[in-house]
């Protein structure tokens, strides 16, 4: 739905396995992406997510944002429009998916990190929509 709702209209046909993590003080994941421009290739050329990528992120935030400090999901867009110089044009944090529960579904060739978590514990799932490579 979130697909569709923001006009993407990937198309993809299976998704990996969730990814539970755990941050905890001082823990973090730097900047990256979740996909490549190279498809998986399996030795077992049956496999589903043989030639297949990422398309799709989700992430699922399983700790409310007042349980812990810090932890913030943030994305850069600079890839969007190159001249954006400003770290302030171009950084959003997500602060829409502190409520615990809540969900953001996002391309995953966008580049994010999640910063240090500075004090209690912040635990989300994660999982990857696959699909055929972009035309």
């Amino acid at each position: 739905m979130a697909n569709k709702n923001a006009g993407w209209n990937f198309e993809w046909d299976r998704s990996e396995s969730c990814q539970f993590t755990k941050y905890k003080h001082n823990q973090y994941y730097d900047w990256h992406c979740d996909s490549w421009d190279k498809p998986y290739e399996r030795k077992n050329k049956d496999d589903p997510d043989n030639g297949k990528i990422r398309k799709l992120s989700m992430t699922c935030q399983l700790t409310d944002g007042s349980e812990y400090t810090g932890g913030e999901l943030e994305f850069d867009f600079r890839n969007y429009d190159p001249h954006m110089r400003d770290e302030s044009q171009h950084l959003r944090r997500a602060k829409e998916i502190l409520p615990k529960g809540s969900i953001i579904v996002f391309p995953s060739f966008v580049w994010h990190r999640v910063k240090p978590v500075t004090a209690g514990t912040r635990y989300s799932l994660v999982v990857w929509h696959l699909g055929k490579p972009f035309k």
